[in-house]
């Protein structure tokens, strides 16, 4: 039986628009003539052959097998060197005959550089997975020594911003600010409290309307003249583990408006050097087996049936493993977790290489490797 993969994890890729549909059939031609164009989401490769196109500009797609369950919107997709993705709306289909009207097409900026290597199935395992605790006390991981680091942190990216605090939060700690922030799960950055005008980000939550729907927005800028606050930003600091743990925030207030845009971008970076920071200390090694499906230059497949790997990856979507290469000694690298997805009993996962440990001949060993197994 196929059946749909389902997706736990994935990084978006950088898209841009694939041109002219009327150039599909012609692409289309050409991929069944070399790498192939499939059928997206299943945990079987099920290949894919176009067919025609109808007056109306549907496509007439046949299937090489058939899944269990055709959702109503389906993706072709083909990788040639870069990877192409064909929505379609489900018109009609007839035994391994599907009907589709084009909806979205896209193809990534990113070229593929080098092949994967499929032939180091069963030639390679992966082993001794250093990952993110799951069972960390989430006060012990916001107490002192966390206060310390993030303070620490915060003085040496902000030596610029020398009135900007951090700020912890208690269960006494309340204010419509805190509230707004732990909803949004994003900053307030107010640059004049006498207009309420907002940052123009998206990344920025913009208060103004949901003061003026609960008839607030008069008090709150009578609030902030008394405090002598002209501009304000408002930084929430999250602990993404099984949840996301909201538990202080950057602070930095102003008495003129006008609080320059740089401050938001130093904002993320203390919230980023703190989370590598305060997450690379509560790690441990899980001495467990797992089988390599593929490897590139830049990337490497898993075969994942150990749970406590999920819940690690969950929690920090970093680690590092040995790649154990047959008769050859391990070699150790740092992996950042690009996909994962449940395929019946296991999961599969794809990770780009970060680095490799030792010197520069640790990597140009495996590339060989890579090729010598090819």
């Amino acid at each position: 039986m196929i059946n749909r993969v389902k997706i736990h994890f994935d990084q978006e890729r950088e898209y841009l628009p694939l041109e002219a549909v009327r150039v599909l059939p012609e692409f289309f031609k050409q991929m069944m003539g070399g790498n192939g164009l499939f059928l997206k989401g299943y945990d079987t490769l099920i290949r894919v052959k176009f067919k025609g196109e109808r007056p109306d500009g549907a496509h007439i797609w046949e299937l090489e097998t058939i899944p269990e369950l055709i959702e109503t919107i389906f993706t072709i997709q083909a990788t040639p060197q870069f990877h192409v993705e064909v929505d379609y709306e489900l018109i009609n289909q007839k035994d391994n005959l599907l009907l589709g009207k084009v909806i979205d097409r896209r193809q990534t900026y990113a070229t593929r550089q080098d092949p994967r290597n499929e032939k180091v199935r069963g030639n390679a395992v992966a082993s001794n997975f250093l990952v993110a605790k799951t069972n960390i006390d989430f006060s012990k991981l916001t107490g002192v020594s966390s206060q310390v680091i993030l303070s620490d942190i915060q003085r040496n990216v902000l030596k610029n911003y020398p009135q900007s605090k951090v700020v912890f939060l208690s269960g006494s700690t309340h204010s419509d600010e805190i509230d707004l922030m732990k909803e949004h799960k994003k900053p307030i950055f107010i640059l004049d409290t006498e207009t309420f005008e907002s940052f123009p980000s998206e990344d920025v939550f913009d208060p103004k309307k949901t003061f003026e729907d609960e008839f607030l927005l008069d008090d709150k800028i009578q609030e902030y003249k008394k405090k002598k606050i002209g501009s304000y930003i408002y930084f929430p600091l999250f602990i993404q583990m099984k949840d996301m743990h909201f538990f202080a925030y950057l602070s930095l207030e102003t008495e003129r408006p006008g609080i320059p845009g740089e401050v938001l971008e130093l904002f993320k970076e203390v919230e980023r050097t703190f989370q590598e920071r305060i997450m690379d200390s509560n790690t441990h090694i899980l001495d467990v087996k797992q089988n390599v499906l593929n490897v590139s230059r830049g990337g490497v497949a898993l075969e994942v049936n150990d749970m406590e790997i999920i819940k690690a990856l969950k929690v920090k979507p970093t680690f590092t493993l040995d790649i154990n290469f047959k008769l050859q000694a391990p070699i150790r690298m740092a992996i950042e977790l690009r996909h994962l997805e449940e395929v019946n009993d296991f999961y599969r996962l794809g990770g780009r290489i970060t680095g490799v440990s030792g010197d520069k001949k640790a990597k140009e060993i495996y590339h060989s490797l890579i090729d010598f197994f090819g």
